[in-house]
């Protein structure tokens, strides 16, 4: 199978099939128990409309695409499923592959380090938990930001809108 963002080639039940301009619609793969080796194609994490990705029981190597935490419409992920291959190295930090809480997923993979969701800390001293309670964080200071200007325009808003709608009192109504 090769992938581009516009087309996509499938060989399947040995029949050739080319599918153009349809590829954002393509909402699941199944790739599981297929043999497949090397690495996991980073052209996976452009497929934008994917809803779940199985990617299981075949023999991918080396290290898991750092986009693979930026799909918008994988389910939080609960779908992605890269255990039983040959993956190693620390698995990418991204909000959506934090929220994965069955390490289950990443099984069999000797060579991957992480924590969470793995309790297996990287030799080379980087853990993503320090990446993603930073970048939360961040987050949470950006969000209180912008909490506080959304109320003070609010209430300049409700300032300014009672000047503008009440007349003032004469010094006959008083």
């Amino acid at each position: 199978m090769s992938l581009s963002f516009e087309r996509i080639n499938v060989n399947w039940k040995r029949q050739y099939h080319t599918f153009v301009g349809t590829i954002a619609l393509l909402t699941g793969i199944d790739l599981s128990s297929n043999s497949l080796s090397g690495d996991i194609p980073s052209e996976l994490t452009k497929l934008e409309g994917l809803r779940f990705l199985n990617l299981s029981r075949n023999r991918f190597s080396g290290c898991i695409p750092e986009d693979i935490g930026g799909f918008k419409n994988l389910e939080s992920l609960d779908s992605l499923n890269l255990s039983n291959n040959h993956l190693s190295g620390e698995i990418p930090a991204g909000y959506q592959l934090q929220t994965l809480a069955d390490p289950s997923i990443y099984s069999n993979n000797f060579g991957l380090c992480g924590f969470p969701p793995l309790n297996i800390v990287c030799s080379n001293g980087s853990n993503s938990a320090t990446k993603f309670s930073r970048n939360h964080q961040e987050l949470e200071a950006l969000s209180w930001y912008y909490s506080i200007l959304a109320g003070l325009a609010f209430g300049l808003w409700l300032w300014f809108g009672a000047l503008f709608f009440f007349k003032p009192l004469s010094v006959d109504q008083i």
